[in-house]
């Protein structure tokens, strides 16, 4: 599949102002073999000389282009430069990643196919990440933290999917397919549904990578997780029970200390499920990270997603029925 067939990709590349990692994601935009037609930058506001200096020293910076969107959130800024595009693909990808230089190599053949209406693959932990960000990186290769959706941060076979994320997505440009302007969070999700609804495939290739900063353990971590809690929650249904597995957690978590209290002589029921829990997060961390060190930030990763999860769950239950499944 080294062979790609000739479409014009426009790569795009939201993000809010400029940093250190969204010249590295350029960079890497500008490297790929074969190359991108277009880099399309999609800050809020236009960047300024020095910025636009640093950009023109990249080999291929004649590629690049900007248009400034305001203070939008990402699904209108895709959105405004798919308008403004006539690229056949559109490559997807955040300004805290950066793909791989053979992308396009890899990605482009599987459009071959008509159906095929998007291709993504895994978005991995960059070996630079620090510990408390490899910690939460750790998590999110997981099936005990991202349930089957761990597939997205590891590299596994090539397989037909319902869902991937757009840090690392190639889109076929089609009318009227856009994602839904509303959506603050979860918008990839609707995307690629609508992608489906119209006949597409969406098609995971573990060749199609990038590699992607993690949210460091905290509270950006932990915001995160709830937002994925929320978008389940609101989307919740006896087909999909698994993913309330964190809500039946936290549940469990406040009805102990009452158990607990009513039925004393019962501890060693009452204690069994935290133990059992703790002993597979324990076998869950030191698999994950038994090529470092750290593994002690990935055992507190493990509860703090569950629990910010769990939390995310149960809001987007009170407030269910407002995203489509």
């Amino acid at each position: 599949m080294s062979d790609s067939p000739g479409l014009s990709v426009d790569v795009v590349i939201p993000f809010r102002g400029w940093d250190a990692w969204t010249a590295d994601c350029v960079r890497a935009a500008l490297e790929m073999d074969p190359p991108c037609r277009h880099v399309s930058l999609v800050p809020d506001a236009a960047l300024g000389p020095e910025t636009w200096a640093s950009i023109r020293r990249m080999p291929g910076a004649e590629r690049v282009r900007e248009w400034p969107s305001g203070p939008v959130n990402p699904g209108r800024k895709r959105n405004l430069a798919m308008d403004r595009s006539e690229d056949d693909v559109f490559g997807f990808v955040d300004s805290d990643a950066r793909v791989w230089p053979d992308w396009l190599a890899r990605a482009l053949p599987h459009f071959e196919d008509p159906a095929a209406a998007i291709v993504g693959g895994p978005n991995l932990t960059p070996p630079e990440d620090d510990a408390r960000q490899q910690a939460c990186g750790d998590v999110m290769a997981s099936p005990m933290g991202m349930g089957a959706a761990y597939i997205r941060h590891v590299a596994v076979s090539r397989r037909e999917v319902d869902e991937l994320p757009t840090c690392n997505l190639l889109v076929r440009n089609r009318p009227g397919f856009r994602f839904r302007p509303e959506l603050d969070t979860s918008e990839d999700m609707t995307f690629c549904a609508l992608a489906r609804e119209r006949g597409g495939r969406i098609v995971y290739d573990p060749q199609v990578g990038v590699w992607h900063h993690r949210r460091r353990l905290g509270r950006a971590f932990w915001r995160q997780f709830h937002d994925y809690g929320v978008y389940q929650g609101r989307r919740a249904s006896w087909r999909w029970l698994w993913r309330a597995a964190p809500f039946a957690l936290l549940l469990y978590g406040l009805v102990w200390p009452v158990a607990w209290a009513l039925a004393p002589r019962w501890w060693p029921v009452w204690c069994a499920p935290p133990a059992l829990y703790a002993a597979a997060v324990a076998a869950e961390s030191l698999r994950q990270s038994r090529a470092r060190r750290g593994w002690l930030w990935t055992l507190l990763a493990f509860p703090v997603a569950h629990a910010a999860y769990g939390t995310g769950y149960a809001r987007g239950l009170l407030n269910g029925g407002s995203d489509p499944r």
